[in-house]
């Protein structure tokens, strides 16, 4: 008798086909070639389907007696000839989990099912002599055990589902209520003077600009100003502008902020402003990330002007 007492019937899972009489694995009913002792313990995992099957139990079964050193050898050259055949890895496992220091498990469903053979269905009809619970009763009631071991995975999985959907639904309205809070999107709607020197006051003034501590002597990534006219900017690097030139933010609310000036490198390697330079300011909200809100200016020469 094999695993089971199944022996008379092929064991199916996934598009794989695994013949306990004639002891073959086919693929869509072409042959696999495995070795021995990997269908061996194919043979033991698929009789057992998403049970933890030790190393100690394959040790016992296929080489009783071997050294341990040598037992552990075999094993993992068995268990990657397996997974060659089948077309499976460790990494992202459909048929074979490795269970860490402990053994394996066999995850894809499994079920049984008669062999498609006159000799077979001679069988069937009760010539060999297994009774009223034949070949074909048997698999039904293997199948009916792993449908129900399937049926409690797919609860499992259909619940994790959506548990996840529910915390990302939390996480998306979260996000939008912040949107819908601090105005849906940022909108700058006037700037007070800007000029040629670096310590001044900049006042922004819009909505929907959310909170932000103050942040000086550095940068942030939630407001830029740059000079279009001489290439430079000030907060907020882009890819193609490494300027270390940092914004001093004194006040931030929801609809004005308010700077102290530039900081850091402004001055060096021409990075600073000239009267009539173009200017461009970019704000982003920094409890929803919604953004940027734009305005363009241009660098006074005076107060007065």
């Amino acid at each position: 008798m094999g695993p089971n007492g199944i022996e008379q019937f092929p064991l199916r899972f996934d598009l794989f086909e695994l013949d306990l009489q004639s002891y073959q694995l086919r693929r869509s009913g072409v042959p696999v070639d495995v070795p021995p002792q990997a269908l061996k313990i194919l043979v033991l995992l698929t009789s057992r389907p998403d049970e933890l099957v030790t190393r100690k139990e394959i040790k016992e079964t296929l080489w009783p007696g071997e050294p341990h050193g040598d037992f552990d050898s075999r094993l993992n050259f068995a268990i990657k000839k397996l997974r060659e055949a089948l077309g499976d890895s460790a990494e992202r496992p459909r048929y074979l989990l490795t269970v860490r220091s402990a053994g394996f498990r066999f995850i894809a469903p499994v079920r049984a099912g008669q062999v498609a053979s006159s000799n077979h269905n001679a069988r069937t009809n009760g010539s060999d002599g297994i009774g009223a619970r034949g070949p074909a009763e048997l698999g039904r009631t293997v199948a009916a055990g792993n449908g129900l071991r399937w049926s409690r995975r797919k609860v499992f999985y259909l619940a994790t589902l959506a548990v996840t959907l529910a915390v990302v639904g939390v996480v998306v309205l979260r996000r939008w209520s912040d949107v819908v809070e601090s105005g849906t999107w940022p909108e700058i709607r006037s700037v007070s003077l800007i000029l040629p020197q670096p310590r001044q006051t900049i006042i922004i003034r819009g909505t929907g600009f959310g909170r932000h501590d103050p942040y000086r002597a550095g940068n942030t990534r939630y407001i830029a100003i740059r000079d279009e006219t001489a290439h430079w900017a000030a907060g907020r690097k882009i890819p193609t502008n490494e300027d270390d030139v940092t914004l001093d933010v004194v006040g931030w609310g929801d609809g004005e902020i308010v700077l102290d000036g530039f900081s850091g490198a402004y001055g060096q390697q021409g990075w600073k402003l000239n009267a009539g330079d173009q200017i461009s300011i970019l704000v982003w909200n920094p409890k929803s990330g919604a953004g940027p809100a734009g305005y363009r200016t241009q660098v006074a020469s005076t107060v007065g002007h």
